[in-house]
């Protein structure tokens, strides 16, 4: 865990690597997406990491629809899905710690945020638990095995969850930031 604090909060001190963090995010999703398109061309549904609303029921008879085809686009989503949640976790908990450095300076340096980033790191975890299922349930597919469908839908609702509050935990923390640092240089102009 020191490690991966140590990364953000390294990250965090260079606007440009919180950019290259958002341009690689931007770009996966993109790759996501379009791999979704193809598998829904090839099989009439996207997939499964990208549907909202997923029961085990759903993945039954959406399985059925999967060819050899299919199962090599699922293949090449799961490359780019197996890296994108701990990219973009990254770039979350980096905006996150520079909202918090430049809002708050001497709690940043207090350092108990570091306590933190595990937790921003959850909907990541949630989400490789939710590949590794979803890639078992389409390579092992006959017999539909339903313990790792059910565990595949729990995970994914745990990282649409966990991932959306980092989100806006990210997002409230570099606006806070963003505000305290312009009231500032304001004050500063007005003198």
């Amino acid at each position: 865990m020191d490690t991966l604090r140590r990364l953000v909060d390294a990250l965090s001190r260079r606007w440009w690597a919180i950019a290259l963090l958002a341009a690689v995010t931007v770009w996966m999703a993109r790759r996501l997406f379009a791999l979704s398109a193809q598998m829904r061309r090839v099989t009439g549904f996207d997939a499964f990491d990208m549907q909202q609303r997923l029961g085990i029921s759903d993945i039954a008879g959406q399985l059925a629809h999967y060819t050899p085809e299919a199962v090599r686009l699922y293949g090449d989503f799961s490359s780019t899905d197996f890296l994108f949640p701990f990219v973009s976790s990254l770039l979350w908990a980096a905006l996150l710690v520079w909202g918090l450095r430049r809002a708050r300076p001497a709690l940043y340096e207090a350092g108990a945020w570091s306590r933190l980033v595990p937790w921003l790191f959850l909907g990541c975890v949630f989400d490789w638990i939710e590949n590794v299922a979803n890639a078992w349930l389409v390579g092992r597919y006959p017999p539909l095995h339903t313990g790792v469908a059910a565990l595949a839908v729990i995970a994914k609702y745990g990282k649409m969850v966990a991932g959306s509050a980092t989100i806006v935990l990210a997002v409230a923390f570099a606006l806070w930031g963003a505000s305290a640092s312009i009231t500032r240089y304001l004050r500063r102009r007005m003198q």
